[in-house]
């Protein structure tokens, strides 16, 4: 599943209530890559073990929620994009 917003300048973290597997799980998570506005060099900017605080420039946030796993997955998450200042 893919989501895909806007951001102005500023710090950011990401967070999701309960991480079903964990925060640093390649199983179940969340990848983002941003595009920046100036048109410099986009980059992966929060993915498993990398969720915390990061500085952002203007940009289009790509979100991709991710499951690396078969069977049945029983597990639900809310993931929240935080602007930090």
């Amino acid at each position: 599943m893919t989501n895909v917003v806007h951001v102005d300048a500023g710090t950011y973290t990401m967070d999701a209530t309960d991480w079903p597997l964990g925060n640093n799980s390649w199983l179940m998570g969340i990848q983002a890559h941003i595009s920046h506005d100036d048109g410099s060099e986009g980059a992966t900017v929060f993915g498993p073990r990398n969720y915390g605080q990061k500085t952002l420039k203007d940009g289009t946030l790509q979100c991709n929620i991710f499951i690396n796993t078969t069977g049945e997955v029983d597990k639900t998450f809310t993931p929240r994009l935080y602007k930090i200042d």
